[in-house]
């Protein structure tokens, strides 16, 4: 049975063209292994603690750029969702995004962070967008951002839209608590679906961040990844009727990943 992924990765800010690479290459591997539905982390290839508009404009890009060239190529071969976060040039405004190709390689659904961090604040405009709705296998999907979890809007439209899967690129922030996942939870309340939350690990300017990638469906965590280390894990997606799926494992290329709050 295909299988829904979440990659972990820590970038290396500026770095964009050795990021990517090794995004494309976790992805590829969760590809090869049955997933059909992959989701990476919040600016997943370019790094996010920036002091500004002028840093930021460097690495930004408009929605076909190179971040969507990577993956939609790599969709389009695989012949699955995709979803990621990169840095969006629209015109002169910069807006904190993320995008969702579809198996055919084209974009299925894009969406702006609405809550912003206070990192974002430096130099992105919240997301002026509605939460986007993209037809899968396994029910409709939606994507928030990070901090969207804290926006009662977000978490009210997946209950009233009902949503089946929600995808969760993050940059979530280490604040010392190992019950994040609880508060996930918490902050979904009564629904039930797949929240596939994708985020980075490590420091970037001294600050940590808090790796533990997850897998959540139906008010429990059905795969984490650990503090630390890049890699992916994934589960296998509720079929209607079926009994409940088996959860497979944390993979990565040569280790599983390895967890590091809120961006």
């Amino acid at each position: 049975m295909h299988m829904m992924a979440v990659v972990q990765f820590r970038p290396v800010r500026g770095e964009v063209a050795a990021n990517l690479q090794k995004l494309v290459a976790l992805a590829e591997n969760a590809l090869r292994a049955g997933a059909k539905l992959v989701v990476l982390p919040e600016m997943a290839a370019v790094g996010y603690r920036f002091s500004g508009r002028d840093e930021v404009r460097a690495i930004a890009e408009s929605l076909d750029g190179r971040t969507s060239r990577a993956f939609s190529e790599l969709s389009a071969r695989h012949a699955a969702w995709i979803v990621v976060g990169l840095a969006e040039a629209a015109g002169s405004t910069l807006y904190n995004s993320a995008i969702a190709l579809g198996p055919d390689g084209r974009l299925t659904a894009h969406f702006r962070k609405r809550l912003l961090f206070i990192d974002d604040l430096r130099w992105a405009v919240a997301g002026d967008l509605p939460y986007p709705a993209f037809p899968t296998p396994w029910g409709v999907a939606t994507i928030g951002i990070c901090m969207d979890l804290n926006d009662p809007r977000f978490t009210a439209a997946i209950v009233r839209r009902r949503f089946e899967i929600v995808c969760f690129p993050t940059n979530w922030i280490d604040e010392q608590d190992p019950r994040i996942h609880k508060y996930w939870l918490a902050r979904l309340g009564k629904w039930r679906g797949t929240f596939l939350a994708a985020n980075r690990w490590g420091e970037e300017d001294g600050v940590g961040f808090y790796g533990r990638s997850a897998i959540l469906r139906a008010g429990r965590v059905e795969a984490a990844a650990p503090p630390s280390g890049d890699g992916w894990i994934a589960v296998e997606p509720v079929v209607a009727g079926a009994a409940r799926p088996r959860t497979r494992g944390a993979k990565s290329a040569g280790r599983p990943p390895a967890p590091g709050g809120r961006a």
